[in-house]
C-alpha cells in the first residue's frame, strides 16, 4: 500500500502503533523497499501527543490508512481525531476482537458461527456441555492473532482442551498475549476469501478466492494457495450470495471506509449458506503478494481499489460492486516446506521449471539464507514466498496449477535435518 501510494506521487508517513512487535517493524520485502518522510511512535495512551506529531509534519495531511492489522485500532482512533476520513472509533472492538466481530454479525441477523471466550478451564467445559457435534470436530484459536497462527482444528474434547492449555497466557505471532482463547464450531464446507473496499459506506467487492488448504505433512491448516473467482465462475453458485452476506457483515462492524479481508465458508446444499469465520479489517496480507494476479486477471486490485477510494473516487465508482468478468484465470501458490533443519540449498530445477510455466507471471521469494535454520510448513505465518499463475487458457492453468504445487510438494529446499 505503501509503496503504491508513493508510485502515484504521494508522500507517506509511517506510525508504528503501540502493540506493533519489532519483528514485524523489521519486516519488508526488499523490493517494496520505500523512503518514508517521517516514523512516528506512538505509545499507549499518548493519542494527543501522536496526533500532535502528525500535524507538526511539514505536508498537508490528507488521509489516515491502515497499513497491517495491528494497526487496525490506531488507524480508527487517528483518522476520527485528525478529522480525515474514517469508520470512527465507536465499533472499534468489533474489527479486532473476533469474538465480539461473530455476535455483531448474530445481532445483525446474519448467519454466524456457534462460539464461546474462554479465559479459564471452566469456560472450555461450559463450551463442550454445550457443543456436541456428530462427528466432534472444533476449532481453538487466539481471539487477537492474524493468518493461521495459533489456530487449531480439534477432533475431540481432549484436542480442545489440550489446544486452549497451550495457547491461554502464550505471546501469538503479533506479540500480544493470548488472555482469553476462542473455542469455535468447526465450520463445514469450502473456504474463501472476500476482499472489499469501501468508501462513505458504498461497498466494492474487488476479489474473491477461494482457498487451497490442505493437511500437510501432519499439519491441520497449510495453504497451498488460493484460486481467483468471478460472479458465474462454473461450480460456484454460492459467490454472490457470499458477496450480499460480506455486504451485511460490513454494516454489523460499522465499515464505512477502507479495506476488509474477509474468510467465510460454505457448505454444499446446506440452507444456511455463507458463515463468517473472520473479517480482518484491512488489506489482504501476505505483503500483496496476491495483487498481482488480480491486476492480471481483472485489472485492478484490491490495493489499486483502496488507493482509488482515498484518492480517486471516479476511479472507483467506476468499478464493478463485485468481479463478474475476468481477463485470465488465476491463482496464488504458496512455497512451503515439508521439512525443517539447517538449509543447505535451494532446488533450482524445482523453481526452474515452475518459472518456466507459460502461466508464470510473478513471484514473492522470501527464502532464508542458506546456513540458517528452517522450519517445517504449519500455517500461514510458516511458508517461504509465493509463486502467482495466470493464463487465458483454462485448460492450460488448471493442468500448470497441478504442476507446479506437485514440484513445491516434492520440496524446492534441500535441508540437512
Amino acid at each position: 500500500l505503501a509503496f503504491q501510494l508513493a508510485q502515484r506521487g504521494f508522500k507517506v508517513a509511517r506510525v508504528w502503533s503501540d502493540v506493533v512487535g519489532e519483528d514485524i517493524k523489521l519486516h519488508a520485502p526488499k523490493e517494496l523497499k520505500m523512503e518514508f518522510v517521517a516514523t512516528i511512535d506512538h505509545t499507549t495512551g499518548a493519542v494527543e501527543e501522536t496526533v500532535q506529531a502528525i500535524r507538526a509534519l511539514d505536508y498537508t495531511l490528507r488521509d489516515v490508512i491502515v497499513g497491517c492489522e495491528t494497526g487496525v485500532l490506531l488507524a480508527d482512533i487517528l483518522s476520527e481525531a485528525l478529522g480525515c476520513r474514517t469508520n470512527g472509533t465507536q465499533l472499534s472492538n468489533l474489527r479486532r476482537d473476533k469474538f465480539e466481530q461473530t455476535e455483531a454479525v448474530r445481532a445483525h441477523g446474519l448467519p454466524a458461527a456457534h462460539q464461546k471466550l474462554c479465559r479459564n478451564m471452566s469456560d472450555v467445559e461450559a463450551f463442550l456441555a454445550d457443543y456436541k457435534p456428530e462427528p466432534f470436530k472444533a476449532v481453538v484459536k487466539p481471539n487477537d492473532g492474524a493468518g493461521s497462527d495459533g489456530v487449531s482444528i480439534c477432533n475431540s474434547r481432549e484436542e480442545v482442551i489440550e489446544a486452549f492449555e497451550r495457547l491461554h497466557g502464550a505471546t501469538n505471532a503479533l506479540g500480544l498475549e493470548n488472555g482469553s482463547v476462542l473455542l469455535q464450531e468447526y465450520l463445514r464446507g469450502d473456504e474463501y476469501v472476500v476482499d472489499t473496499v469501501s468508501r462513505d459506506g458504498e461497498h466494492k467487492c474487488v476479489a474473491i478466492w477461494k482457498y487451497d488448504k490442505r493437511v500437510f505433512y501432519g499439519a491441520p491448516v497449510v495453504y497451498y494457495g488460493m484460486r481467483l473467482m468471478t460472479l458465474g465462475t462454473g461450480g460456484e453458485p454460492y459467490l454472490e450470495g457470499m458477496v450480499k452476506y460480506i455486504f451485511g457483515v460490513l454494516d454489523a462492524l460499522g465499515i464505512k471506509n477502507g479495506a476488509v479481508h474477509s474468510e467465510i465458508k460454505v457448505e454444499n446444499d446446506k440452507p444456511r449458506g455463507p458463515v463468517l469465520i473472520e473479517a480482518n479489517c484491512r488489506l489482504h496480507g501476505g505483503d500483496g503478494s496476491w495483487a498481482p494476479v488480480s491486476q492480471k486477471c481483472l485489472g485492478y486490485s484490491q490495493v489499486s481499489a483502496l488507493i482509488d477510494a482515498y484518492t480517486e473516487p471516479a476511479n472507483f465508482a467506476r468499478l464493478p460492486n463485485a468481479p463478474s468478468a475476468k481477463l485470465g484465470f488465476g491463482a496464488w501458490l504458496t512455497v512451503r516446506s515439508p521439512v525443517g533443519g539447517v538449509l543447505k540449498a535451494i532446488n533450482e530445477e524445482r523453481l526452474d521449471k515452475i518459472r518456466n510455466l507459460p502461466s508464470f507471471i510473478s513471484e514473492y521469494i522470501a527464502f532464508p539464507s542458506i546456513g540458517s535454520t528452517i522450519v517445517q510448513s504449519r500455517d500461514a505465518l510458516t511458508v517461504y514466498g509465493a509463486l502467482n499463475l495466470a493464463s487465458n487458457n483454462e485448460e492450460q492453468f488448471e493442468a500448470e496449477y497441478k504442476e507446479a504445487q506437485l514440484l513445491i510438494d516434492a520440496g524446492l529446499f534441500e535441508v540437512e535435518c
